[in-house]
């Protein structure tokens, strides 16, 4: 993101991993190696080594990169969403321009694409907060929430715990269900949905929430 203004975040992901040294990619390479295993077996179960084997290095290599399994788990996070509450502070602050708001679904749809495990990760946070709590995803869940509260009262819209509650639920359902969902969209519809094609329509979806909702508090 630039002077405000949305860079594509696909393009601007892969314009940064072009830049990067031989130890930057390495740590990025450990990081989507944790991203995938942490999504599929949990933080709990998911191994260092394993993590290591993934990315084709010797355990202690990753040491050079992180002090240790909570730091690779936050990192995850980190470098997936820090993006998104970027964008989302300078729509808070005023410092982007209110159309930026409403291509905001677009953003998070291109940033999720890039990492579709966090919304397995987040979701598996949900389901298991009251079993197995994972604080390190719910602080971001709650982070996204505050963010959505903050967005509401820019808009004027209603910001009391109900409404945002609803709200929040049904852009998460929508946002990173999607992502969530994919091997049943890829059963569906033969195509992973990371699919351009499927992505579009994803996005098209959202802003018609997003306008939809709009509508409602101008009425």
């Amino acid at each position: 993101m630039h002077g405000g203004k949305i860079v594509h975040a696909g393009r601007e992901f892969g314009q940064v991993r072009a830049m990067m040294n031989k130890g930057q990619r390495t740590a990025h390479r450990i990081l989507d190696a944790a991203e995938l295993l942490f999504a599929q077996k949990g933080y709990s179960a998911a191994s260092l080594r394993e993590i290591a084997a993934m990315t084709g290095i010797q355990q202690p290599g990753l040491y050079k990169h992180f002090s240790g399994k909570e730091d690779l788990y936050r990192q995850v996070y980190e470098r997936a969403l820090r993006p998104l509450t970027e964008l989302m502070d300078q729509i808070v602050a005023g410092t982007a321009d209110m159309p930026v708001f409403y291509d905001l679904t677009d953003q998070l749809t291109d940033l999720l694409a890039i990492h579709p495990n966090i919304a397995k990760l987040l979701i598996r946070a949900v389901i298991s907060r009251d079993f197995d709590r994972d604080e390190i995803a719910l602080d971001w869940l709650s982070r996204l929430v505050d963010y959505g509260r903050l967005l509401n009262e820019k808009l004027g819209a209603p910001s009391d715990d109900n409404s945002v509650a609803l709200q929040t639920v049904a852009i998460f359902n929508t946002l990173f269900g999607f992502f969530w969902s994919s091997p049943l969209i890829e059963t569906l519809a033969g195509k992973p949905s990371t699919d351009p094609g499927l992505m579009d329509m994803q996005k098209q979806l959202l802003r018609q929430f997003v306008i939809s909702f709009g509508e409602q508090i101008k009425a």
